[in-house]
């Protein structure tokens, strides 16, 4: 039985295309309530932390969304890679 190192592991078990779009919809959803909670700009307290919080967590998401579709697309590149050409 080989041993497979852990960015192999990452990739199979994490970098799909349900978990890209889950973060995707998460992403959307950070971004409106960011949004929302700002309102006008004008507010103080609560609404200003769950905006910047929020703000904050998006800008992740969106970092973690460009790495792993990058990391989609390497797997798939070498998937291609591997697979024999077709005689003709």
């Amino acid at each position: 039985m080989p041993i497979e190192s852990t960015s192999k592991r990452f990739t199979r078990v994490v970098v799909r295309g349900r978990t890209l779009v889950v973060l995707a919809v998460a992403d959307v959803v950070l971004f409106l309530v960011a949004n929302i909670a700002y309102g006008g700009g004008h507010q103080h307290g609560l609404r200003n932390s769950v905006s910047n919080g929020a703000w904050a967590v998006f800008l992740v998401g969106c970092i973690l969304l460009i790495a792993l579709a990058v990391a989609v697309l390497v797997q798939s590149v070498a998937r291609r890679a591997k697979r024999p050409a077709a005689t003709i």
